[in-house]
């Protein structure tokens, strides 16, 4: 297989990266298509739904490789504080494991690969669900919006298929362990003279990402500690004193 496109967001590094792509569903998202498939009439009847699944490749230390989890249920953090790193392209190099320490059990408790949406994986697929926002028709091609898009920007996209809800959604499904770990936010304090300096469209995502608290499971608590994240072209400095992630530089 090859990426039929590639997304483009405002997170550069794994840092950041939500766990869930609707914890963050102001979060854009620019899908532009290879060459190749970059024809109107591949999109054509697209617009017509509200959502679209992805398909994607998870990628590990190369140029604009996709580290997101679709559920933030398999994260459990790298050095720099973000996302784990995941398997290699290569599948001998691929590193996976049978069990998984995931975020929404602290990090410290293991399940089942399989049962979780780690990136540790024998094979390294994404899917993640995004809404659509619009589809731009250029003279190079479609370029599709998304919102709540959960993707490192660059990530290389396999399939896009169009959300069903008769199909796709079941209101009776059960959430299995993830239900009685319920995900736990932060209270962010942004200082008003500091929101100022973030593009007033990419505010409300940014907000949401932090309010994820973008630390590694299981992080220790260290309140003096200035964490960095890189987001949209900015680098937003912040501390985090038990539930409260304080915002104190945005450059």
């Amino acid at each position: 297989m090859k990426p039929i496109a590639h997304i483009h967001t405002d997170l550069p590094q794994k840092f950041g990266i939500p766990r869930n792509s609707f914890l963050a569903p102001h979060l854009q998202g620019r899908i532009v298509f290879e060459p190749e498939y970059a024809l109107n009439s591949a999109v054509a009847g697209i617009d017509s739904f509200s959502h679209l699944w992805l398909l994607w490749r998870f990628e590990n230390g190369e140029p604009g490789g996709g580290i997101a989890d679709v559920t933030g249920d398999g994260r459990a953090g790298a050095a720099t504080g973000g996302r784990e790193a995941a398997p290699a392209a290569s599948p001998k190099s691929a590193r996976w494991s049978p069990t998984v320490r995931p975020p929404r059990l602290g990090g410290a408790e293991r399940v089942g690969v399989f049962a979780t949406r780690s990136p540790f994986r024998p094979n390294p697929i994404g899917l993640t669900c995004v809404k659509l926002d619009r589809v731009e028709l250029t003279d190079a091609g479609p370029v599709i919006h998304v919102l709540g898009a959960d993707l490192r920007d660059g990530t290389p996209i396999y399939d896009i298929k169009p959300y069903i809800p008769f199909a796709d959604c079941h209101p009776d499904a059960c959430g299995g362990w993830i239900e009685d770990a319920p995900w736990h936010e932060l209270d962010v304090d942004f200082p008003e003279h500091l929101q100022a300096e973030v593009p007033a469209g990419k505010l409300p995502g940014l907000t949401e990402v932090l309010r994820q608290d973008p630390r590694r499971a299981g992080s220790k608590h260290e309140p003096t500690r200035v964490y960095h994240l890189a987001y949209a072209g900015l680098n937003v400095a912040f501390t985090v004193d038990d539930d409260i992630l304080h915002v104190v530089c945005v450059s």
